[in-house]
Protein backbone atom coordinates (compact mmCIF):
# COMPACT_ATOMS: atom_id res chain seq x y z
CA UNK A 1 0.00 0.00 0.00
CA UNK A 2 1.37 3.38 -0.99
CA UNK A 3 1.22 6.14 1.62
CA UNK A 4 -0.16 9.46 0.53
CA UNK A 5 2.18 12.41 0.58
CA UNK A 6 0.10 15.32 1.81
CA UNK A 7 0.88 18.57 0.02
CA UNK A 8 0.13 22.12 1.16
CA UNK A 9 -2.65 22.16 -1.39
CA UNK A 10 -4.13 18.93 0.06
CA UNK A 11 -3.98 20.34 3.59
CA UNK A 12 -5.62 23.55 2.41
CA UNK A 13 -8.46 21.58 0.84
CA UNK A 14 -8.90 19.60 4.08
CA UNK A 15 -8.86 22.78 6.13
CA UNK A 16 -11.52 24.41 3.95
CA UNK A 17 -13.78 21.37 3.64
CA UNK A 18 -13.48 19.26 6.79
CA UNK A 19 -16.56 20.89 8.34
CA UNK A 20 -18.68 20.72 5.16
CA UNK A 21 -17.88 17.25 3.89
CA UNK A 22 -17.97 13.90 5.63
CA UNK A 23 -14.76 12.04 6.19
CA UNK A 24 -15.96 9.41 3.75
CA UNK A 25 -16.38 12.08 1.06
CA UNK A 26 -12.93 13.49 1.80
CA UNK A 27 -11.44 9.99 1.70
CA UNK A 28 -13.01 9.37 -1.70
CA UNK A 29 -11.73 12.72 -2.98
CA UNK A 30 -8.14 11.89 -1.98
CA UNK A 31 -8.32 8.15 -2.69
CA UNK A 32 -7.40 7.21 0.89
CA UNK A 33 -9.14 5.59 3.86
CA UNK A 34 -11.36 7.40 6.35
CA UNK A 35 -8.73 6.61 8.98
CA UNK A 36 -6.09 8.39 6.86
CA UNK A 37 -8.31 11.47 6.70
CA UNK A 38 -8.94 11.35 10.45
CA UNK A 39 -5.22 11.04 11.13
CA UNK A 40 -4.35 13.95 8.86
CA UNK A 41 -7.04 16.12 10.47
CA UNK A 42 -5.66 15.20 13.88
CA UNK A 43 -2.13 16.15 12.78
CA UNK A 44 -3.50 19.48 11.55
CA UNK A 45 -5.37 20.08 14.83
CA UNK A 46 -8.71 19.97 13.06
CA UNK A 47 -10.35 17.10 14.90
CA UNK A 48 -13.96 17.41 15.86
CA UNK A 49 -14.23 17.02 19.61
CA UNK A 50 -17.29 16.06 21.64
CA UNK A 51 -19.38 15.19 18.61
CA UNK A 52 -21.28 12.63 20.64
CA UNK A 53 -24.79 13.76 21.45
CA UNK A 54 -27.81 11.90 22.77
CA UNK A 55 -29.03 11.07 19.28
CA UNK A 56 -25.73 9.44 18.26
CA UNK A 57 -25.45 7.62 21.60
CA UNK A 58 -28.99 6.30 21.20
CA UNK A 59 -28.16 5.07 17.68
CA UNK A 60 -25.14 3.23 19.09
CA UNK A 61 -27.18 1.66 21.87
CA UNK A 62 -29.83 0.47 19.42
CA UNK A 63 -27.42 -0.90 16.80
CA UNK A 64 -24.10 -1.95 18.36
CA UNK A 65 -25.18 -5.57 18.74
CA UNK A 66 -26.15 -5.87 15.08
CA UNK A 67 -23.48 -3.84 13.28
CA UNK A 68 -19.70 -4.02 13.33
CA UNK A 69 -17.69 -0.98 14.40
CA UNK A 70 -16.71 -0.32 10.78
CA UNK A 71 -20.36 -0.16 9.72
CA UNK A 72 -21.29 2.03 12.68
CA UNK A 73 -18.37 4.34 11.89
CA UNK A 74 -19.49 4.76 8.29
CA UNK A 75 -23.06 5.54 9.32
CA UNK A 76 -22.00 7.99 12.05
CA UNK A 77 -19.17 9.57 10.02
CA UNK A 78 -16.40 8.72 12.44
CA UNK A 79 -13.71 6.08 12.83
CA UNK A 80 -14.02 2.50 14.13
CA UNK A 81 -11.64 3.46 16.96
CA UNK A 82 -13.94 6.33 17.98
CA UNK A 83 -16.88 3.90 17.96
CA UNK A 84 -14.97 1.43 20.14
CA UNK A 85 -13.96 4.17 22.59
CA UNK A 86 -17.52 5.45 22.83
CA UNK A 87 -18.91 1.95 23.40
CA UNK A 88 -16.45 1.55 26.27
CA UNK A 89 -17.44 4.93 27.77
CA UNK A 90 -21.11 3.97 27.56
CA UNK A 91 -20.40 0.57 29.15
CA UNK A 92 -21.70 -1.32 26.10
CA UNK A 93 -20.17 -4.73 25.44
CA UNK A 94 -20.91 -7.24 22.77
CA UNK A 95 -21.21 -10.73 24.04
CA UNK A 96 -23.44 -13.64 23.36
CA UNK A 97 -24.91 -15.67 26.18
CA UNK A 98 -24.85 -19.29 25.08
CA UNK A 99 -28.03 -21.06 26.15
CA UNK A 100 -28.71 -24.80 26.05
CA UNK A 101 -31.09 -24.12 23.16
CA UNK A 102 -28.39 -22.28 21.19
CA UNK A 103 -25.93 -25.12 21.81
CA UNK A 104 -28.53 -27.64 20.62
CA UNK A 105 -29.06 -25.53 17.50
CA UNK A 106 -25.32 -25.78 16.79
CA UNK A 107 -25.31 -29.56 17.29
CA UNK A 108 -28.24 -29.98 14.90
CA UNK A 109 -27.00 -27.61 12.20
CA UNK A 110 -23.19 -27.43 12.14
CA UNK A 111 -22.89 -30.08 9.40
CA UNK A 112 -25.45 -28.43 7.11
CA UNK A 113 -24.94 -24.71 7.71
CA UNK A 114 -21.97 -22.37 7.66
CA UNK A 115 -20.80 -20.46 10.71
CA UNK A 116 -22.19 -17.29 9.12
CA UNK A 117 -25.62 -18.81 8.59
CA UNK A 118 -25.79 -20.08 12.16
CA UNK A 119 -24.51 -16.72 13.47
CA UNK A 120 -27.27 -14.91 11.60
CA UNK A 121 -29.89 -17.24 13.06
CA UNK A 122 -28.52 -16.77 16.59
CA UNK A 123 -27.78 -13.04 16.20
CA UNK A 124 -24.10 -13.36 17.00
CA UNK A 125 -20.87 -13.33 15.02
CA UNK A 126 -19.40 -16.13 12.90
CA UNK A 127 -16.26 -15.91 15.08
CA UNK A 128 -18.33 -16.58 18.20
CA UNK A 129 -19.96 -19.61 16.54
CA UNK A 130 -16.60 -20.94 15.39
CA UNK A 131 -15.09 -20.68 18.88
CA UNK A 132 -18.13 -22.32 20.46
CA UNK A 133 -18.00 -25.22 17.98
CA UNK A 134 -14.33 -25.80 18.90
CA UNK A 135 -15.09 -25.66 22.63
CA UNK A 136 -17.93 -28.14 22.13
CA UNK A 137 -15.62 -30.45 20.16
CA UNK A 138 -17.80 -30.28 17.05
CA UNK A 139 -15.74 -30.71 13.90
CA UNK A 140 -16.83 -30.81 10.31
CA UNK A 141 -15.36 -33.58 8.18
CA UNK A 142 -12.60 -32.40 5.84
CA UNK A 143 -13.79 -31.45 2.40
CA UNK A 144 -12.55 -33.60 -0.41
CA UNK A 145 -11.33 -31.89 -3.54
CA UNK A 146 -12.69 -33.01 -6.85
CA UNK A 147 -10.02 -34.17 -9.27
CA UNK A 148 -9.11 -31.62 -11.94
Amino acid sequence: MVRKRWTKRDRGYLSRNHERKTRAELAEHFGVSVDAISHQLWLMGLTKRDRWDEKRDQYLQENYLFLKNQELAERLDTTPIAINNRLIRLGLRRYFQWTPEAEQFLRENFLQKSDSEMADALITTPESVSKKLRRMGLKRPPRTRKPD
